[in-house]
């Protein structure tokens, strides 16, 4: 019986296998649902870093003593360790490990969620705005970010920014694309003047978007829809500057918070030459963190293809959906301007929520390429543009358990600062 077995098991080995019903589930991932296909691509690398379960690096500790051992609406006094959090971060946080204890598995369990929550958000975003090559390319960018996947699992409110800000500009490109109706804008409502408790950057993406629909609405003479959003403007404002002044009280007097970020506030006006130079060094670092699109070597080089692609997409959009356009562009706008008043740091994990801005207009930027230059400039673009994003994120992802932080808290070192 045994004899019998053996043989036949070595007479199927001289038979070849057939690998068909293979072939033709990968080319009905790869081909036919692309895009559903890199979600879950992205969202395992982002589970397979946080089941690693690292121990806290030091603003995650310092932030998680403020989570246990209190009430969990009590806020009567600074947090502790010089940190800050929206209380919509700080509450479900608090819950959490109320019910379940302060593991590194609880605690990071919310920016997890909203990191591949922000997987299918993107996605949206993406097709709402691109065809369906540029779509591919975007999606890629976005699911093999290191600092995305590496921040959804991370205790601190970077995934939350991003998914919030996300959430924010997709209702504004639905509230653009359509007639006002009463539920959309209880949407609205509800999504602007909630979002000051829940991400302190939804400040810029809420004003940004705002004013786009409002000016939208009466270029268009669409006096009724105005005046329903500047209401709701209005509410927004005022819910703002309460959380504002509640969110203060949660900062130490004696914060060294502004001193630290010093590095990352744009000069203004930039009118010398040391303060041309700092200017361009804080935004070509953008490239190098959190976009990471610039390896080591050769670094102008990757951050001129970045910048080249950027401005063809930017041009291609605005030509055929300027309002569009305008949406992704004002709350960028508004940041910068923040950076220019030392209100707002521009650099790095605190511009995590401005990813899907610079993927997007890369990404139609390559289709520019695609257009104008033909099949071959196009793969090599690509292949520039892909290739060690890709390659770097898998390998952080899956290689080592802990990442060596630069001066300012960054995964990478910094490029084009001093």
């Amino acid at each position: 019986m045994e004899q019998r077995s053996l043989v036949s098991f070595f007479d199927s080995l001289s038979h070849p296998i057939d690998f068909s019903p293979h072939r033709r589930w990968v080319r009905y991932r790869v081909e036919d649902r692309p895009l559903e296909t890199l979600i879950w691509l992205g969202a395992l690398l982002r589970v397979w870093v946080f089941l690693d379960g690292r121990p806290y690096w030091m603003d995650e500790g310092s932030l998680s003593a403020n989570l246990r051992g209190g009430p969990i609406l009590d806020f009567s006094r600074p947090l502790a360790g010089d940190q800050l959090a929206p209380f919509g971060f700080l509450i479900p946080e608090r819950v959490l490990v109320a019910l379940f204890g302060g593991s590194v598995y609880v605690t990071r369990l919310i920016p997890l969620v909203c990191g591949i929550a922000a997987l299918g958000l993107f996605r949206r975003l993406a097709e709402r705005l691109m065809s369906r090559s540029g779509a591919i390319v975007a999606m890629i960018l976005f699911a093999f970010s290191d600092d995305l996947i590496y921040y959804s699992s991370e205790l601190k409110p970077y995934s939350w920014d991003l998914a919030i800000g996300l959430v924010v500009t997709l209702v504004s490109l639905g509230e653009l694309a359509v007639d006002s109706s009463r539920w959309r804008l209880g949407l609205l409502a509800l999504v602007a003047i909630g979002s000051p408790w829940m991400s302190f950057p939804s400040v810029f993406v809420v004003a940004g978007c705002g004013a786009v629909l409002l000016a939208h609405r009466l270029l268009a003479g669409r006096w009724r829809d105005a005046a329903r959003l500047a209401a709701i403007a209005g509410g927004w404002a005022a819910s703002a500057v309460v959380a504002y002044r509640a969110s203060s009280r949660l900062l130490n007097e004696a914060t060294s918070m502004y001193v630290f970020w010093n590095f990352a506030f744009l000069p203004f006006p930039p009118t010398t030459r040391k303060a041309l130079s700092t200017t361009s060094g804080i935004l070509l670092e953008t490239f190098v963190t959190p976009l990471n699109l610039v390896p080591p070597f050769l670094p102008y080089a990757f951050a001129g293809l970045a910048v080249a692609l950027l401005i063809f997409g930017t041009a291609a959009l605005g030509r055929r959906d300027p309002a569009a356009l305008a949406i992704l562009l004002a709350p960028l706008a508004l940041a910068l301007a923040a950076s220019a008043l030392r209100k707002y740091p521009f650099h790095g994990r605190l511009i995590v929520w401005l990813v899907p801005v610079f993927f997007v207009l890369i990404a139609e930027g390559t289709q520019t390429v695609r257009g104008r230059g033909g099949r071959r400039l196009y793969g090599a673009v690509l292949a520039i543009l892909l290739v060690y994003p890709c390659c770097d994120a898998v390998n952080e992802s899956t290689g080592r358990r802990m990442r060596d932080f630069n001066i300012h808290g960054d995964l990478r070192k910094n490029q084009f600062m001093e």
